[in-house]
């Protein structure tokens, strides 16, 4: 009976058993334009069943939402990135979707999506190395991270976690 026991405690869920392990994308983010190489330019935030991007030049805070595979497609797409090398991708997304040249000329706003089925201004993806590798903007990074956004494009960036 005793070892009956102790079998069903292993055997039911313990919550905390990955409190050790911080959420996905939680933690600072650097990139190489900065003075130092350890400088912190965005810190990553959970809150509740989101995420909260904060950066530290000028501490604006926004809220953002993990791209789901339709906004990660999207967004590939108008890079021009091969096909299936965002199948691996994990990205984070935040701010207004930048307008494109047929947005502005339309008489009609573009339909508002569900939050994750498109991106926003800026986004900060998480992309291994072998689909990297398949991508000529990516391919020589030596981080598996990267930020986009329509003004600065794409920067390499380090998790300083």
């Amino acid at each position: 009976m005793r070892r009956f026991a102790l079998l069903l405690l292993f055997c039911i869920p313990c919550p905390f058993a990955d409190a050790g392990e911080p959420p996905a994308f939680v933690g600072k983010y650097g990139h190489g334009a900065t003075a130092l190489p350890d400088d912190v330019v965005w810190i990553v935030q959970q809150a509740d069943d989101h995420w909260r991007v904060v950066q530290v030049a000028d501490g604006a805070a926004s809220d953002a939402y993990r791209l789901q595979r339709r906004g990660r497609d999207a967004f590939w797409a108008r890079m021009d990135w091969p096909e299936g090398t965002d199948a691996e991708a994990d990205c984070l997304s935040w701010g207004e979707k930048p307008g494109s040249l047929e947005d502005l000329l339309s008489d009609v706003p573009p339909a508002p999506s569900a939050p994750g089925e498109d991106y926003g201004h800026a986004l900060l993806c998480h992309v291994p190395q072998p689909s990297r590798a398949r991508i000529a903007w990516l391919a020589d990074h030596a981080s598996d991270w990267f930020y986009y956004d329509p003004v600065f494009g794409v920067i390499e960036v380090r998790a300083l976690r």
